[in-house]
């Protein structure tokens, strides 16, 4: 079984580095946040999840025959967010901004891969974002929340997408995964 998810890649220049080294320091020493290491940012376009193997090639055929004809865009970066609620955030993320092309691309392949291949459709809503950190807890919420809003509007350069990249997680011990390259789709 490989454990599969399709993803934009987002090589930092410095700026989401530097966002989550003030974040880090402006929260407390308490909390138990895993930050993502910048050579593993990326955006989930959609998560496959445990994959036989022998259905791979299937899928890759499935994402090739929707992305051949994919004219290449670029998104913008949004503001600092947080997945869960007020007493219990999950995950500190940067959203991209509303995007069709974004949209367009993640429905076509979400839709596909259902009919070709019976990979279960997303649950909920598609939210394209770039992962700063999983939280497992917050010492000091106030603290916490000042911390994000005081660096709720960071400046991200534009990011042109050019290509998706089909991955496997491979899970190691401690909380990094490692991302292993199944087949890249370059767009137009």
């Amino acid at each position: 079984m490989k454990r599969l998810f399709l993803a934009i890649d987002y090589i930092d220049d410095g700026n989401i580095a530097s966002l989550t080294k003030h974040l880090r320091l402006s929260m407390s020493k308490l909390d138990k946040v895993n930050w993502i290491d910048s050579n593993l940012f990326h955006i989930t376009l959609k998560f496959i999840g445990e994959t036989p193997e022998d259905k791979v090639a299937g899928i890759i055929h499935t994402i090739n025959a929707q992305t051949f004809n994919f004219q290449k865009f670029t998104v913008e970066f949004d503001q600092l967010r947080i997945f869960g609620n007020k007493y219990h955030p999950r995950i500190i993320m940067l959203a991209l901004q509303p995007n069709e092309r974004m949209m367009a691309l993640h429905a076509s392949i979400n839709k596909k891969l259902r009919i070709k291949n019976q990979i279960k459709p997303d649950f909920g809503n598609f939210v394209p974002h770039l992962t700063l950190a999983r939280i497992h807890s917050i010492d000091d919420k106030k603290l916490f929340w000042n911390a994000i809003q005081t660096h709720q509007n960071p400046i991200v350069a534009p990011l042109t997408i050019d290509k998706i990249v089909l991955y496997e997680s491979v899970l190691q011990k401690g909380y990094q995964p490692k991302y292993e390259v199944i087949k890249t789709f370059l767009l137009k």
